[in-house]
């Protein structure tokens, strides 16, 4: 590769979200892509995709969930520009909340795997002084709701640590951590859902997460209009809603 070459690495990357937003920067750099997931097939389709716009892109077929992967050793070889961790998982609550398995399953997936990844990037980035940390949220971090707060305070701690690596990398202004909260995305993972006019598409979404990669913005709601959606969601006084069947 030169050393024009815009490299990205992409955990969970059959994510629609992630699909998305790599198809945006291959329509604008000269880029290479090593793709993390545990599906070798659904891999390959997404780089052949890549190769077909003209990126290059290599696979890395493994258990995102494994604590026994030394994931800084998996990012050797290259100086990256984009580290995108974007796998995650939208469980049934009420099955979930009542199977004790389950429940760690979902936390593995949602907050414990993302953590891991996420310290083990933001160590590389740390060594080279330059590149940015994205990671895939949700709104449903941003209040514990009747319906969805299992997966909700997952990615309410997930954001939590993307903002203390944020503090603890701010002496290096060329190190970025942005963190993306989409709203309801028309994707496999809500596949289940009657969709409303709240949804947006993957496509959306994930051209919007490379706008705020590129802009090296700290948090994005995606779209951009969740902010005001959710900033009246917290807004809303207690008594008032858990009145509500959000």
């Amino acid at each position: 590769m030169s050393d024009s070459t815009f490299n990205v690495a992409v955990f969970g990357a059959t994510s629609s979200i992630a699909s998305e937003t790599m198809r945006a920067i291959a329509g604008e750099h000269t880029a290479h892509f090593r793709l993390f997931g545990r599906n070798a097939d659904r891999l390959g389709a997404v780089a052949s995709d890549l190769d077909a716009r003209g990126a290059s892109s290599e696979i890395r077929e493994v258990d995102l969930l494994s604590s026994d992967v030394d994931w800084s050793a998996q990012l050797e070889g290259k100086n990256w520009d984009v580290i995108y961790i974007a796998h995650g998982s939208l469980p049934d609550q009420e099955v979930t909340l009542n199977d004790s398995k389950k429940l760690e399953l979902e936390m593995a997936i949602n907050f414990v795997s993302p953590v891991q990844i996420a310290s083990a990037c933001a160590s590389v980035l740390e060594r080279q002084k330059r590149g940015t940390l994205a990671i895939i949220g949700s709104v449903a971090g941003d209040r514990g709701r009747q319906s969805n707060f299992l997966y909700g305070a997952a990615k309410s701690g997930l954001e939590t640590f993307a903002d203390g690596l944020r503090h603890r990398l701010f002496h290096l202004p060329d190190v970025k951590v942005t963190f993306l909260k989409p709203g309801m995305t028309d994707t496999p993972m809500t596949a289940g859902m009657e969709k409303g006019a709240l949804f947006s598409s993957a496509a959306k979404v994930g051209r919007d997460a490379w706008t705020a990669i590129k802009r090296g913005r700290s948090t994005a709601y995606l779209p951009g209009w969740w902010w005001m959606v959710m900033t009246i969601i917290r807004l809303v006084p207690a008594p008032v809603f858990y009145r509500t069947k959000l």
